[in-house]
């Protein structure tokens, strides 16, 4: 049988061009738009006040992976014109702890949000990581959050909850962004002393939905602290069981707070 061709097709050449070359050729058309330096003098780098602390467990497994497959020059560090290392500290110590060669480049100036936005796009930031970046720097807002919650030996919600009196998202991306502002202190401490003062009666004083179901009750303007201490007392921590609803809370506190009382002296929180 005949074969037939087709006359519009045409053989494939195999260009004699090393591959490199090729690549080098091609590479020349595109804009050079930054430079990656290598250096093993690792005293010129420093440190920014506010970026994240420094992780031991991130440290060493960057550290094993370097020796497994070293990628670092693939992935430079991001400096500063001083030096301050903007991107990349983990990446830093695990160079210099393996004597390695610290490639870097190097991107005008920043500040400590875009320092915490970039980061947070590689490797999530939470909330205490922006609080002590914050407090790093100063800014007096976070220094009284941070003192008000190891006082209290608050979590990161609780402490929110007590300063600013409610949480939602549209709080924490404030607080993110270093515009956090608490609210009346003298409340603040109110709140943390009345929770405190459940904690002989109820395990889970310091729970977040626990303590909103507090605060709900203390707004009403019939709530008396000394006789919710008193029917604990009587009633014991034991009868309220741990919940993870705000409501379920408000009814267990309801019922203590109105243990054999008479009707006409009872108060309703929801």
């Amino acid at each position: 049988m005949k074969m037939t061709t087709n006359p519009t097709t045409q053989p494939t050449e195999k260009s004699s061009t090393p591959l490199t070359e090729r690549i080098t050729t091609l590479h020349t058309r595109d804009e050079v738009v930054s430079s990656t330096y290598s250096t093993n003098d690792y005293s010129k780098f420093s440190f920014v006040a506010g970026n994240r602390a420094i992780s031991r467990r991130k440290v060493i497994k960057l550290r094993e992976s370097i020796k497994t497959n070293d990628l670092t020059i693939a992935y430079p560090i991001v400096v500063d014109k001083q030096f301050n290392i903007m991107d990349g500290q983990h990446r830093y110590i695990a160079c210099t702890e393996l004597k390695k060669p610290i490639h870097y480049i190097v991107i005008g100036e920043f500040d400590i949000r875009v320092i915490a936005d970039v980061n947070n796009s590689q490797s999530r930031w939470n909330a205490y990581d922006y609080l002590n970046a914050y407090c790093e720097l100063g800014i007096h807002e976070y220094k009284v959050f941070s003192g008000f919650m190891k006082r209290n030996e608050f979590n990161f919600s609780v402490t929110l909850l007590s300063l600013v009196g409610k949480l939602g998202g549209t709080l924490y991306n404030e607080f993110r962004r270093g515009n956090f502002k608490h609210g009346d202190l003298k409340k603040a401490d109110i709140v943390a002393s009345r929770v405190h003062s459940l904690k002989e009666h109820v395990p889970f004083y310091k729970n977040r939905e626990f303590v909103l179901a507090l605060m709900k009750c203390m707004e009403h303007p019939d709530y008396d602290h000394k006789r919710m201490l008193k029917k604990m007392y009587h009633v014991g921590g034991s009868t309220l069981k741990k919940s993870t609803n705000e409501k379920d809370y408000l009814r267990q506190l309801e019922d203590v707070y109105n243990w054999h009382t008479k009707d006409e002296n009872r108060v309703r929180f929801f």
